[in-house]
């Protein structure tokens, strides 16, 4: 493939909320859920080999244990990123908690961190899902990606310089 040529596809995006409780089996659990609501055509659309090219959390919880584990485990692939709270209020969130509204400005960190990530153009896939104990909550946010490899030359560039993006 010549590396000039671009190949639309979509490019998934997990966004999690992480309570500092949070476990990697709930975070499992989570992301069963999540590919359980996708049609069979939205999963295989989204990047390959696996539908997710990055997860995204708030800037202070990319250090969380439970995420580190999770991710090495199902998506050793995808990249980290790192969203300010400064970019949760404005995205086009479903859910509307209060608490998170007062807290973040959006209704749901976990919507607004995977539209923040996806960038423009983006829409979620998967709405809120909330952990049965009530660690963690996940959405998904699919957004147009370049080249078929973009993902993996985003991953590639961000561990040459050290960090995640």
């Amino acid at each position: 493939m010549n590396p000039d040529e671009a190949i639309p596809h979509r490019c998934g995006v997990l966004g999690l909320g992480l309570h500092t409780d949070a476990l990697p089996h709930a975070l499992q659990a989570l992301w069963q859920r999540a590919q359980a609501q996708l049609p069979e055509s939205a999963y295989a659309s989204a990047c390959a080999p696996q539908p997710i090219c990055a997860v995204a959390v708030l800037d202070t919880k990319a250090g969380h244990p439970a995420l580190e584990a999770w991710m090495s485990a199902v998506v050793p692939s995808a990249v980290l990123v790192r969203v300010p709270p400064g970019q949760l209020p404005g995205q086009p969130v479903v859910t509307q908690s209060p608490r998170m509204l007062a807290r973040y400005g959006t209704g749901s960190v976990a919507e607004a961190a995977a539209l923040a990530a996806a960038g423009p153009h983006s829409a979620l896939s998967v709405t809120r899902l909330v952990a049965d104990d009530g660690s963690a909550t996940l959405a998904l946010a699919v957004g147009q990606g370049g080249p078929l490899n973009c993902c993996l030359a985003h991953a590639s560039q961000a561990k040459n310089q050290g960090a995640t993006a």
